[in-house]
Formats: C-alpha cells, sequence, structure tokens
C-alpha cells in the first residue's frame, strides 16, 4: 500500500510540474537489511575473474591455428565470424574492476574497501588483470576506445586509442601493480584465481610482461627488450612445470570448463588434420596426450614404427565432418571432466620466449637459444606425461636452428591455448598453415572486425581509426604484425 500511495504521490508530481508536491519521507521502507550498505569489493573481484575462461578456452582462435576443427557445422574454422562485440568486456570484468581500483583509491570508500584486504593490494590486483583483459582485447581488435571510455554521458562517442598507446598503458599499469604488491599486508578477499596469495599475483605480473614485451619486440625492440629483461630479473617467470599459471574450475554448473559444458550434449570439435599429420610426421609422441583414437577409423594413414597411430585421425579444416566418430577427439580427460584446469602461462612457453629473446641477444639470465629452445619442449613433453625416453629422442631428432623452429615447436606446445598461439603465428608467420579451402575468403583471418554498431553509433572516431589502423575487416594486420 506504501509503494502504491508513493507512486501516486511521485505521478502527481510529475504532472504539477513539482509545483505543489510536498516531499514526503517513507524512511527505510524500500531498504534491504540483510543487504551490503557499501560496495563489495571482493564480489567485484570473483565477478571480474569470472571472464578468464573466455580467453582461456577461445574456440575460434584455437580453430583458427588449426589444432581443432569443427564437425557437422563449421562456423569458425571457415573464418565465417566477420564481426565481434568488445561490449561485454567493458561492460562487465573491465567495469568491475574499474570499481574496485576507485574505491581503493577513493579517500571516501578506501577505508571501507579495508574490510576486504589492503587497498594497494586490491588495487595492485584489479591492473594487473584489466592488463590481461586489455592485452587479449587489443590483439583481437586493434585500436580500442580507451582513454575516453568508462566515461558515460560525459563521452557517449570515445575516440580510439592507438594499440601503441594501449601496449604503452599496459607497461605503465603492470609496472605500477607490481610495486604495489605486498604480501605482508592483508591479501584481496574473492580471488579465486591465486587464493590471495601475492606472490602468485607477482608471478602473473611478470609473466604477462615477458608476453607483452615479446609481442612488440619486431616494432619497438629497445622498450620489448627492456621490459623483457625487468621481468627475467624479477625471478618470477615460470620456468619450471610445478609453477605453471592455471585457471582451476570448480565442479558446479556455473564454475566447471567450459570444454565439458561444450561436450555435455553436443561433439563438435575434432582434432585438425594439420596438427595430426604434423605430429604423425614429425614422430611427436604428444599426438598420443593430445589427441584419442577415432572411435570409427575409416581412413588409412601413415605409421608410427608399430603402427600404433593407425586410429588417429585429423578432419579438413572446414569441412562439414559430420561422422564425427570417424576422427580423433581430445583427450576425454579434458572435455569430460568438470575441473580439468587450463593453462594461462607455462615454463614451456617460458623457456621458447627466453631462446628467441637470447637469440636476439638479450640478458635472459643465461643459456643459450638451443638451450632453451630443447628446455621448452621438454617442459612440453613432461606437462603432457611424455615418457622421457621418447622425449629425448624427440628432441634429438628436432634439433634448434633458428625461429622457425621456436615458432614450431611454440605452435605446438600452446595447444588449445587459443589468443596465444594466434598473436603468436601472427607476429612470426611460422608455421606456415594453410588456410581452409572451405572458406569464402580463404586467408586465415588476423584480427577481429568491429561490431556494426561502432560504425553507426561513433561513427566520427570510427573513421578516424579506420583511417590510421587500415580497413575494419578479418585481414589488416595489428601495429605489431608487421612480418
Amino acid at each position: 500500500m506504501k509503494n502504491i500511495i508513493k507512486n501516486i504521490a511521485l505521478l502527481i508530481c510529475v504532472t504539477m510540474f513539482f509545483s505543489s508536491c510536498e516531499t514526503i519521507d517513507y524512511g527505510n521502507t524500500n531498504d534491504n537489511p540483510s543487504g551490503p550498505t557499501a560496495p563489495v569489493t571482493s564480489q567485484l573481484l570473483t565477478s571480474a575473474q569470472a571472464s578468464i575462461p573466455s580467453i582461456a578456452v577461445d574456440e575460434k582462435a584455437i580453430l583458427y591455428m588449426q589444432h581443432i576443427t569443427q564437425g557437422q557445422y563449421p562456423g569458425s574454422s571457415r573464418y565465417e565470424t566477420l564481426t565481434a562485440s568488445y561490449n561485454g568486456w567493458y561492460t562487465g570484468p573491465m567495469q568491475n574492476l574499474n570499481e574496485i581500483i576507485k574505491l581503493n583509491e577513493d579517500p571516501a570508500t578506501a577505508a571501507g574497501a579495508l574490510a576486504f584486504g589492503s587497498n594497494e593490494n586490491q588495487i595492485a590486483l584489479a591492473k594487473i588483470l584489466r592488463a590481461y583483459y586489455l592485452q587479449y582485447m587489443t590483439d583481437r581488435w586493434g585500436y580500442l576506445p580507451w582513454t575516453e571510455a568508462f566515461k558515460g554521458v560525459e563521452s557517449p562517442q570515445p575516440a580510439f586509442d592507438s594499440q601503441e598507446s594501449i601496449y604503452n598503458f599496459m607497461f605503465a599499469e603492470v609496472d605500477a601493480a607490481l610495486a604495489m604488491l605486498d604480501a605482508g599486508t592483508a591479501s584481496p578477499q574473492g580471488d579465486v584465481l591465486f587464493g590471495g596469495d601475492m606472490d602468485r599475483w607477482a608471478a602473473f605480473g611478470n609473466n604477462l610482461k615477458a608476453q607483452m614485451a615479446m609481442r612488440i619486440s619486431d616494432v619497438n625492440p629497445t622498450l620489448a627488450q627492456s621490459k623483457f629483461e625487468q621481468a627475467v630479473a624479477s625471478g618470477m617467470l615460470v620456468t619450471d612445470n610445478a609453477d605453471n599459471i592455471e585457471f582451476n574450475y570448480g565442479s558446479d554448473e556455473t564454475s566447471d570448463s567450459p570444454w565439458e559444458d561444450n561436450f555435455q550434449t553436443r561433439e563438435d570439435y575434432i582434432l585438425s588434420v594439420t596438427m595430426i599429420e604434423e605430429q604423425r610426421a614429425n614422430l611427436d609422441p604428444r599426438m598420443f596426450k593430445y589427441a584419442e583414437e577415432a572411435r570409427d577409423s575409416v581412413h588409412p594413414s601413415p605409421n608410427f614404427p608399430g603402427g600404433i597411430d593407425a586410429g588417429y585421425v585429423g578432419a579438413p579444416n572446414g569441412a562439414v565432418n559430420g561422422n564425427v566418430p570417424s576422427y580423433s577427439f581430445i583427450t576425454s580427460d579434458i572435455i569430460y571432466e568438470k575441473q580439468y584446469p587450463s593453462l594461462l602461462f607455462s615454463a614451456s612457453e617460458t623457456h621458447f620466449k627466453m631462446a628467441e629473446a637470447a637469440m636476439k641477444g638479450w640478458n635472459v639470465g643465461g643459456g643459450t637459444a638451443a638451450a632453451h629452445y630443447a628446455l621448452g619442449i621438454q617442459a612440453s613433453m613432461d606437462y603432457w606425461g611424455v615418457d622421457t625416453t621418447e622425449a629425448a629422442a624427440y628432441i634429438a631428432a628436432h634439433p634448434y636452428a633458428g625461429i622457425a623452429e621456436i615458432a614450431y615447436e611454440k605452435w605446438v606446445s600452446l595447444y588449445l591455448q587459443g589468443p596465444e598461439a594466434w598473436a603468436e603465428w601472427r607476429r612470426l608467420d611460422l608455421p606456415a598453415l594453410t588456410p581452409s579451402p572451405f572458406a569464402s575468403d580463404p586467408r586465415i583471418p588476423v584480427r577481429d572486425a568491429y561490431d556494426a554498431a561502432i560504425e553507426s553509433n561513433n561513427k566520427a572516431n570510427y573513421d578516424t581509426m579506420v583511417a590510421a589502423q587500415g580497413p575494419d575487416n578479418l585481414h589488416t594486420k595489428l601495429w605489431w604484425d608487421v612480418n
């Protein structure tokens, strides 16, 4: 009844243009006595981290890299996703992280935010995670609204920042965050990634920094070397599988692995012929760890000695592969176990970065390019449970000779890590991948195009961006992609 009376009073106020309406105080009638009285930064952090699996299991990028392909319904394996929207990243995790930073920096709210961890650690975590998301986004689209973003009605049509300026911002962001981390003060609550372990966040930040540095190494080698060597000097880079950074999933339907969700009712993804035949040709024992034998193999294929690989069959990229049991699937532990973790940063990846850095003459703290190359393969073999004798034989048969070998082994070792595999393939233009012959435009995309609403809602800034970056299609190279 009070709400009805209140609505009638409001209607009268509007009708009379406030000329004769008294203000009526209904006290705390609409307050929830059990609800929070201030923003809860721990909940904002948990919500922001819930988007990590969207990067860890980005099927489109994995399909582009021909680790897997699709079955009955090819789409992204034919490069048919012509545009994509970045809005969800801004309104979702980015907005939550911005709010964490704001609440902990503002003197009016910082004291209340202390209930959920030290202000400095909360800000640091938010900045590192924000840079992680931002790199993923800019490596998909290139230019993005940033310095004028998040201003609401003050800037409804924000300008686009160049990818170079975004990378400069991310380096500054990560450096500032690493300087703020303090394991001696209260850890942030709501951290589902590391449970508030500041040392793990320092490792995450430094591995992200090394990744960003390698990404820009062809366009700004001086800055790249400086930032990479800083990351190496931190002693925080993952060089042993025991320290791999993974995202761990829950056992319920809201927090379980995206792979398990993908295969609950349909079997849409199968091994690509590219991955299977490359591994077969190179006698790569990881093939038996990446894939399972086809349930109904009808395709003859070459064999490892002894014929033990005859059932491992890859499907043509982008074809309508309707009889999926004829092809190999990703191993059942990955696609059917709710809690199988996703790799974010690995020892193998680090050693391949160090191999390339050593090749460039950068200080990697010891070890030659050849040594780190071999360590990268070994770490990958160990992670996937390959027998040590088989791993040693493979390494001996595939010695280091330069960037082509590093690029190939990085591509193999980044199996199912789509965004990083796609980015490094674009940067290096290696290994040589044959585009799907079933695509209407048989070129593997090198970026995402912007959703059509971007042009219609922000045309002047969109046009300025296109004039600077290049045509808004799937084939305009990004700033760091100069090869």
